[in-house]
């Protein structure tokens, strides 16, 4: 029920985030993007039971999760490498 209360309440500053104005657009989004990934994480760890998993496992688990992103920065990079020209 804590987990639970936790992701509620990160729900409810998610929202909060979104409304702000008056605030950079690129902080906005990276704050959304930590909140959403605290909240992944969460489930995870509690709902997915990987906190009690051995590392070995856990790390399985996270490969797929990490690759995207690092696919996604090769390609902003390419992108900014390709208008800086």
């Amino acid at each position: 029920m804590i987990v639970f209360g936790v992701l509620g309440v990160l729900t409810l500053v998610e929202f909060g985030v979104a409304r702000t104005t008056g605030v950079a657009r690129p902080a906005i989004v990276l704050a959304l993007v930590a909140l959403a990934l605290s909240k992944a994480a969460l489930i995870a760890l509690f709902y997915m039971h990987l906190r009690f998993e051995t590392r070995i496992l856990r790390l399985t688990v996270l490969a797929p999760l990490v690759a995207p992103a690092i696919y996604g920065l090769v390609l902003i990079a390419e992108s900014a490498a390709r208008a800086a020209r």
